[in-house]
C-alpha cells in the first residue's frame, strides 16, 4: 500500500514515549508498504529536525515537517476558544500551513490509507485527517484519561468548572471526529472504554499497545550497580513531575532510612523545575535529557514508577522490563499494562508500601531475578514492534477492502 502518515511528533530522535511509538511503527509498516510522512516539530528546532530527515528517509519515501503551533491557554486566542464548541487547545494549534500541505500531497499522488497518529488527546492532526476525503483513514493512539482524571480530581469549583468545560468539549469533538475515521487505536483496555464511553456505537477501534524494538534490548550495558534506582521521564509532562514529587516527598526517606546507601537516579528534561524545593541529597542525580536511556537503566537493580495521574501504555515499564530491570510501581502507572502483581512486576499504592516493596527487591537477590525474567519474558511475548505491526496491518488490510466493497 501507498501510505500518508501524519504524525503530531516529529519521531526522530525518538526520546519519549510518543516518538518511541511512531517510529516504531513508521519502520514496522515500511517493510511491507511505501509511506510519505508528514510531521510536525515540536520538543526542539526544525534545523534540528532536517538533520535527521535523512535518518527517517531509510524508511519513507518522503519527508515533509512543519513547525507546530503551542497550545498558550491563557492568551486571548485561547480564551475566545471557551464560547467555541471545539476544544480550545484544537482551535489554537490548528496549522493551516500544514492543512494546504496535507491537501496539496494528497492531490499530487494515489494513496491507499491515512494514519493520523496523535499519541495524546485528539487535536494536533485529527482535525487536519479529519478534512481529507476520499482516503480511508486510522487515528491512532488517542487518549483522553488526563482531560478525564482532571475534571474528576478537581479540588475547587472554578477547577471543575474549568476542567468540565473542556471534557464536555472533548466527548463532542470526539465524537463527531471518529464518524469521518475508518478505525481507531486506542494504547490501553482503559482508554478503548473512555473512547467507548465517549461514543459507544463506533465500532472499529482496536488495543494497539506501545511496543519496543526487541532486538535493540538485548545488548550488555555493564554490571549493575547495587542499591541503585532509576526513574525516567520529562518533567515537562506533568504526571512525571507529580510522581517524582510524591517519591521524593512521601517515600525516599524511608528507602533511605533502611539502605543509606540507595542510589536514585532522575533521566529526563527537569524543565522549569526549582529543583532546590525538593528534599533531594548527594545519592540524587539529575541527568537531564538523554538520548539513549538504556544503559542507565540497564544498570540499575530497580526502576520506579509512583504515578498517580496520566494516560496510556507506560513505555518506561515496557522499556525497563525489557532491560530486565524490575520495577515497582503504582497502580496508576501500571494501568493498561497486561502485569501481574509478584510475578513480572510489584505494584504498590501508599508511600510505606511502596517502600516496602522497593527495599524487598533492594534486599533479595532471588525475587530480582524472578521479576527480571519474567519481566523480559511479557515484553516479548506481548510488547514487541512486530506484534505491533502484524494488527496496525490487520486495521488497514480491513479498511481498506471495506471501501473496495
Amino acid at each position: 500500500m501507498r501510505i500518508l502518515f501524519l504524525s503530531s511528533w516529529f519521531p526522530y530522535p525518538p526520546v519519549n514515549g510518543a516518538k518511541i511509538r511512531i517510529f516504531n511503527l513508521i519502520r514496522e509498516l515500511a517493510s511491507t508498504h511505501e509511506i510519505t510522512l508528514l510531521s510536525f516539530v515540536r520538543t526542539f528546532s526544525m534545523e534540528d529536525a532536517q538533520t535527521n530527515i535523512p535518518i527517517l528517509r531509510e524508511y519513507c519515501r518522503a519527508v515533509k515537517v512543519l513547525p507546530a503551533r503551542t497550545y498558550e491557554p491563557n492568551t486571548l486566542h485561547a480564551f475566545k476558544g471557551v464560547f467555541s464548541k471545539k476544544p480550545r487547545s484544537v482551535i489554537q494549534t490548528y496549522s493551516h500551513e500544514m492543512a494546504s500541505l496535507l491537501k496539496e500531497t494528497v492531490s499530487g499522488g494515489s494513496y491507499d490509507a491515512l494514519i493520523a497518529s496523535e499519541v495524546n488527546m485528539p487535536y494536533i492532526v485529527s482535525q487536519h485527517a479529519a478534512e481529507i476525503v476520499g482516503i480511508p483513514k486510522v487515528l491512532d493512539a488517542i487518549e483522553f484519561s488526563l482531560a478525564k482524571n482532571a475534571y474528576e480530581n478537581s479540588k475547587t469549583l472554578p477547577q471543575r468548572v474549568r476542567n468540565g468545560l473542556t471534557w464536555l468539549k472533548l466527548k463532542s469533538y470526539t465524537k463527531s471526529l471518529l464518524q469521518t475515521m475508518d478505525a481507531c487505536t486506542v494504547p490501553s483496555e482503559q482508554e478503548r472504554q473512555n473512547l467507548l464511553e465517549i461514543a459507544p456505537k463506533y465500532s472499529n477501534v482496536k488495543v494497539i499497545p506501545h511496543a519496543l524494538d526487541i532486538t535493540q534490548y538485548t545488548n550488555t550495558f555493564g554490571a549493575s550497580h547495587p542499591n541503585s534506582l532509576v526513574y525516567t521521564g520529562s518533567f515537562t509532562y506533568y504526571p512525571n513531575f507529580d510522581a517524582m514529587d510524591y517519591f521524593l516527598r512521601e517515600i525516599y526517606h524511608f528507602i533511605k532510612l533502611a539502605v543509606p546507601n540507595v542510589k536514585l537516579q532522575i533521566l529526563g528534561d527537569t524543565g522549569d523545575v526549582q529543583l532546590e524545593n525538593w528534599p533531594i541529597d548527594n545519592n540524587i542525580t539529575f541527568t537531564g535529557l538523554l538520548h539513549d536511556v538504556r544503559p542507565n537503566i540497564a544498570r540499575s537493580w530497580l526502576s520506579v514508577v509512583p504515578l498517580r495521574v496520566g494516560a496510556g501504555t507506560r513505555l518506561k515499564i515496557i522499556e525497563s522490563l525489557a532491560l530486565g530491570t524490575p520495577v515497582v510501581s503504582t497502580s496508576k502507572g501500571a494501568e493498561g499494562l497486561d502485569v501481574t502483581n509478584g510475578k513480572n512486576i510489584l505494584i504498590a499504592d501508599t508511600p510505606s508500601e511502596f517502600a516496602d516493596a522497593v527495599l524487598s527487591v533492594l534486599r533479595n537477590h532471588d525475587l530480582r531475578k524472578a521479576l527480571s525474567r519474567e519481566g523480559r519474558k511479557l515484553v516479548e511475548e506481548k510488547y514487541s514492534t512486530e506484534e505491533m505491526g502484524r494488527k496496525f496491518n490487520v486495521i488497514l488490510d480491513s479498511v481498506v477492502l471495506s471501501r473496495k466493497c
